[in-house]
């Protein structure tokens, strides 16, 4: 390889790895914590060799040690972005799970949640791994790579000029997340209120009735009918925010 074309080469892998490690540590799937750290770093440098060669660098490249650690630093938070943008629909999901478990009163058993590699309740290890399959089902994770390689054409290291304000985007997939974490555990929040209403009545003109215990038992039977009867419901939700995120981030890097 001749020596200009190396000094051109060595720049642009170097920003492209940066931002693709910092995709690696947030994106879904990829960023959880049971992914060993060195498939993350064989990954984005993989990656960001196969980006490398559509890298268009600026003209003046940065020449001081703060220049560079900026540039570095600015692709890092950008591919740190990319990943919690569509991770949001993730962690709603998982959210809503522990809502629901708490609800029907799973939260003493506990399990390994693939994610965060810490324990998580039953139910939102159930709904991470369903969203999990709908991502794969409808094409998530060919979109995503698609974009985050598209975004080195649009957005250029060291480029400083985006169409669409990066920050608003978070916030709007940061609401998306939130409301659909609250249509998925909606149905059941408003069973156990019910429940809690009957219970009620029952236990004032019937005090001789062991509420606690009568109680427990009937808030997770009627929660298991209720969670498997709005499975499908639940599948269409969360199929609309996988679909919106990601055009989302599309539209955002492409």
């Amino acid at each position: 390889m001749p020596l200009e074309s190396l000094l051109s080469f060595v720049p642009a892998f170097v920003l492209a790895f940066f931002r693709m490690a910092g995709m690696m540590l947030s994106a879904p799937i990829l960023g959880g914590g049971r992914v060993p750290r060195r498939v993350k770093l064989l990954m984005a440098l993989v990656m960001a060799l196969a980006a490398t060669p559509m890298i268009r660098l600026p003209q003046g490249l940065p020449l001081s040690e703060w220049q560079l650690t900026a540039g570095i630093a600015g692709e890092m938070v950008f591919g740190l972005a990319i990943g919690v943008m569509l991770n949001l629909s993730f962690i709603a999901v998982n959210w809503a799970g522990d809502i629901i478990g708490q609800q029907m009163g799973l939260g003493i058993g506990q399990v390994l949640d693939p994610q965060s590699g810490q324990s998580g309740a039953v139910v939102g290890d159930l709904y991470f791994m369903f969203t999990l399959v709908l991502f794969l089902i409808i094409g998530g994770h060919r979109a995503f790579f698609a974009g985050v390689l598209g975004s080195f054409r649009t957005l250029p290291p060291l480029s400083l000029g985006m169409d669409t304000n990066l920050f608003d985007v978070v916030i709007r997939l940061l609401t998306s997340a939130t409301t659909m974490a609250m249509r998925l555990a909606g149905p059941i929040l408003v069973t156990m209120l019910v429940i809690d209403v009957v219970l009620g009545f029952l236990g004032r003109t019937m005090p001789q009735l062991n509420i606690l215990t009568a109680g427990l038992s009937l808030r997770t039977v009627v929660g298991m009918i209720v969670l498997v009867l709005t499975l499908a419901t639940a599948s269409d939700v969360i199929r609309e925010s996988l679909t919106s995120s990601l055009d989302e981030v599309r539209l955002t890097l492409l």
